[in-house]
């Protein structure tokens, strides 16, 4: 999952009275497109791109209290020790349950953030797609053939402050490789990575300073390994090891 958070860019916001932002990565005939160059295929997607933008909304008190409680009701800790970066990309590890979005989202809400992740767009269908979006869910097709990575990041850059978190697993299964779309992202956006973790042995979750990607993927690699060596999911069978394809 991939999450954006607080884009406030004339070019890819527009506000309606409901208080909802959208923001649509794939760019619209109001941004310079010459539609009368285009075939009928492609007005015909480009129409459906600026009829269904990804939507974004910003947390409300009711949110923030209704977090507070959940989590101090359900006897977990939140421990979360991040400096006031304007942009971030948060990993979160390890993710072997659907519960740990959960905890994760109200962790979030308890603070006063205002995340944004990514979820897969077959989980979230009608009736519920509303629902996840509004608690930050941005649905994505992840088999189509685009470049992701350099729209997320370029969105990153006119942005004025950005939150933006996944799970590097993609997947709840177990899975022998990373996906390295975060590392990049973050790379061509010059933002730093840092640790969201969840620990169920002592009922926390959180996130803690992380690093600016240096390019030498191993030695990255090895501090994430070192800061998630203690963490355990509410599955360990399905954790994998953490590491990139080659």
């Amino acid at each position: 999952m991939f999450l954006l958070s607080n884009f406030p860019t004339s070019r890819e916001f527009y506000s309606k009275p409901t208080g909802i932002k959208q923001f649509c990565i794939t760019s619209s005939s109001k941004m310079g497109y010459n539609w009368t160059d285009l075939t009928l295929k492609e007005k015909q997607m480009k129409q459906a791109a600026v009829q269904s933008p990804i939507q974004f909304t910003e947390p409300s008190l009711f949110w923030e209290g209704f977090g507070k409680t959940i989590s101090r009701v359900s006897g977990w800790k939140i421990d979360f020790t991040l400096p006031d970066d304007p942009k971030m990309l948060i990993i979160f590890y390890p993710h072997t349950s659907n519960s740990d979005a959960i905890h994760a989202v109200l962790a979030a809400f308890a603070l006063g953030l205002r995340p944004n992740w990514l979820i897969k767009n077959e989980i979230a269908r009608p009736p519920f797609r509303k629902f996840f979006q509004k608690l930050g869910a941005i649905p994505i097709e992840r088999n189509k053939n685009e470049n992701k990575v350099e729209q997320i990041a370029d969105a990153i850059r006119q942005a004025d402050r950005v939150i933006l978190g996944l799970s590097p697993e993609g997947t709840r299964s177990r899975t022998e490789y990373w996906r390295s779309g975060f590392y990049h992202i973050a790379r061509l956006a010059n933002i730093p990575i840092h640790f969201g973790f969840i620990d169920y042995p002592s009922k926390t979750v959180g996130a803690a300073p992380g690093f600016i990607p240096s390019g030498d993927q191993q030695a990255d690699m090895e501090k994430i390994r070192a800061f998630y060596a203690d963490k355990r999911g509410k599955y360990p069978e399905r954790v994998g090891p953490i590491r990139f394809r080659s």
